[in-house]
């Protein structure tokens, strides 16, 4: 299958850009969207876990590389941007100038996540819970119940809602002729858009665990990032070979 640096598709009517590093891109909003950066994770686990202190160095460079790729208008995040609110309250001042840099002259908006529900009054942008943009739901954990996505927006309008979330950091495993492959995902279905985690030390649950299957339907379908690309498939294609 062929593959690019991005994989355009449309959901709702909408057509977006999903990127081999995990970022969404909605251009009739002008809007990037990153999800579960876990900033400060490696300073967060110190004593715990044998891991260096570089993620939040390299998870901000390759922001910065999408910032400038795009150009957007507006940038949203998706929740646990900070592996923990007390790691943001401390984050370097090199790191804040980074993040102010970067995003300065953009409109800003932090979703809160269960990892950092209180986020620091230096943050360039307003903090929400959820963010309604026309047809787009953006939050940080997808709703466990679809009632509200199968809700018009008005009785005039037969137009559905598409949920924009992260909180699981899908991933899958392929298998190919030469060896078994894991990497990062987008979960696409009709109704529900589950973006990968953006952050360097992230990790992931396989989109078949139990509480991901909840949210497959029959359309379902997998971005998968690798190797600086992205892959389409039908899940439906994939369900032996993961």
């Amino acid at each position: 299958m062929t593959a690019s640096s991005f994989c355009s598709f449309t959901r709702a009517a909408i057509p977006m850009l999903a990127y081999a590093d995990g970022s969404l891109f909605i251009p009739h909003e002008r809007l990037l969207v990153f999800s579960d950066l876990h900033l400060e994770k490696g300073r967060a686990m110190a004593g715990h876990a044998p891991l260096p202190e570089m993620d939040t160095d390299t998870t901000l460079a390759d922001m910065q590389t999408a910032i400038t790729r795009d150009n957007p208008d507006r940038v949203l995040f998706l929740g646990d941007s900070f592996h923990r609110s007390q790691m943001a309250s401390s984050l370097p001042a090199r790191h804040r100038t980074a993040l102010h840099d970067m995003l300065s002259g953009r409109e800003v908006i932090w979703i809160t996540g269960n990892h950092d529900p209180d986020l620091p009054d230096f943050l360039t942008g307003s903090v929400r819970h959820d963010l309604t943009l026309g047809s787009l739901i953006f939050r940080h954990e997808a709703e466990a119940l679809s009632r509200a996505l199968s809700r018009p927006l008005s009785r005039q309008s037969s137009v559905k809602t598409l949920e924009i979330s992260g909180h699981y950091h899908p991933k899958i495993r392929l298998s190919t002729r030469a060896r078994r492959i894991t990497g990062r995902c987008f979960m696409a279905t009709s109704r529900r858009l589950i973006m990968p985690a953006f952050g360097a030390y992230a990790g992931g649950l396989y989109v078949d665990a139990p509480v991901l299957k909840a949210f497959h339907d029959d359309q379902m379908e997998i971005f998968f990032c690798h190797a600086c690309r992205i892959y389409r498939y039908a899940y439906s294609q994939l369900k032996h070979n993961t």
